[in-house]
């Protein structure tokens, strides 16, 4: 199950970091040789922090995206054998359309939405830049 989700996504996030490492000026990286940094002295004290909010945004992409997860799961398994593959929003379908509890239906929906705003505050917090 993991597998097709994982391949649908990876693309999504290596194109954005890609693009974030490139946005990376030349001079910064030539200047760092120069003064006789390694290459790992580069990808930690200038690459990593310069592609820091790209990181944060594919980080909250992936963490709220794993929250809504719904299509392929239900197109492939369901829910599958005895609830193995439930997420929140397939059990929301479930009690929406196949039970009839429509409340029970609206606080998933209303709980995912908490949590994935939850999720993103946290997320941010945890990038946020220390002010000195």
């Amino acid at each position: 199950m993991l597998v097709p989700i994982l391949r649908q996504y990876v693309g999504y996030h290596m194109l954005l970091l890609y693009a974030g490492g490139k946005s990376v000026p030349a001079e910064l990286i030539e200047a760092a040789m120069l003064d006789g940094a390694t290459n790992g002295q580069i990808n930690r004290h200038i690459i990593l922090p310069y592609i820091k909010p790209i990181i944060r945004i594919s980080v909250i992409f992936a963490v709220t995206g794993s929250l809504k997860s719904f299509d392929m799961i239900y197109v492939l398994t369901n829910g599958g054998p005895l609830h193995a593959t439930e997420v929140p929003s397939t059990l929301m379908i479930s009690m929406l359309f196949l039970r009839n509890r429509y409340g029970m239906g609206s606080t998933i929906a209303v709980i995912l939405i908490l949590l994935c705003f939850g999720f993103a505050l946290l997320i941010n917090l945890i990038f946020r830049e220390r002010e000195e």
